[in-house]
């Protein structure tokens, strides 16, 4: 009898283990639209998940995705098919607007979440190929690789100056590629020590392309708000012993209206949290001041704050200027 009732005991504590472990809230899984994993941007947002997702263990689980770039990201934010996305800060305005490329194809539920870092758009040709300025990439065999915002942003620049290069369509990795066997000449990367050009830097020299102020003043004549200039410093990469005034636009990360409040504001103030660790973690984070993230959130940041991203700012002790407010927030 009395070991009946031990076994009793328990099956019946065995059973309420299993129930309450079948309705245990599941984490709110957030799939993040990156870049390819051959790209500096693509090691930040792997950090950033890596120091969110142990700040939330059981509530929020992040899963960086691979994708075709900062503007595919977009894309995909507009269909929801990923919650979150890193991309050009004026990219998703123009997104949000409805206005340059995405003219009739505007998305208002899109929102941010913080402003970014600061990152250089490097031209880079192979040494000895007869490139010594931008000018010379006229004519040239020069990767394209449509879906990423550097492409389309080096595209608007050198449309501006009067360049057209002899752009030839591939994808991010396949571009790489095609640097290290010399079947192009030239392509364009982000990110001050971008782990892209190391790689082709491994098999081959490479010259980086200057740009002046008065190609940028052109520029902004074309494009008003993307002139940024960015000076990488002498020494960045093997042989490149002078620094290089080079064309920079800023990155942030996005989402959209569908994501619940709260998920999303537990994100920010973990990340924010953290953002130490995440901005040393990478060059690209910790050479372009992604730590100052409101700073750049207020100053560089066109789309309006997620509801949640407004409330933990708000309790990070910030003042969120009206233009970052969502009507959903007021």
């Amino acid at each position: 009898m009395k070991r009946s009732a031990i076994m009793a005991v328990f099956m019946a504590s065995f059973v309420s283990f299993l129930i309450t472990d079948a309705f245990a809230e599941a984490p709110y899984r957030i799939k993040w639209g990156g870049v390819s994993p051959r790209i500096g941007s693509f090691a930040y947002l792997t950090a950033m998940a890596r120091a969110v997702n142990k700040e939330l263990k059981g509530e929020v689980s992040i899963s960086p995705m691979e994708t075709g770039g900062f503007l595919d990201n977009i894309l995909r934010l507009r269909k929801r098919l990923v919650h979150c996305g890193l991309t050009h800060n004026l990219a998703a305005y123009a997104c949000y607007q409805g206005v340059a490329d995405f003219k009739d194809k505007k998305d208002d539920q899109l929102r941010s979440l913080w402003g970014g870092y600061v990152a250089p758009v490097l031209q880079v040709a192979i040494k000895g190929r007869g490139i010594n300025s931008i000018y010379d990439l006229h004519g040239k065999p020069y990767v394209f690789s449509p879906g990423t915002t550097g492409g389309r942003l080096s595209d608007m620049f050198l449309e501006s100056l009067g360049i057209r290069p002899n752009y030839k369509l591939m994808g991010i990795s396949s571009g790489i590629d095609a640097m290290k066997s010399g079947m192009v000449d030239a392509f364009y990367r982000i990110g001050p020590l971008d782990s892209s050009i190391l790689e082709i830097q491994s098999t081959m020299e490479v010259v980086f392309l200057p740009v002046s102020k008065e190609d940028l003043e052109k520029f902004e004549k074309a494009w008003p708000k993307h002139a940024l200039e960015y000076i990488l410093p002498a020494n960045t990469y093997k042989g490149q012993t002078e620094p290089v005034p080079c064309l920079a636009y800023v990155c942030g990360d996005y989402s959209h209206t569908k994501v619940p409040e709260d998920v999303i504001y537990k994100i920010v103030k973990a990340t924010y949290k953290h953002r130490k660790e995440i901005a040393e973690s990478v060059p690209i984070t910790r050479d372009g001041n992604w730590v100052d993230m409101w700073n750049n959130t207020a100053k560089y940041t066109e789309v309006p704050l997620h509801k949640g991203a407004v409330k933990a700012w708000r309790e990070l002790g910030f003042n969120v200027p009206d233009k970052l407010i969502p009507p959903e927030a007021r």
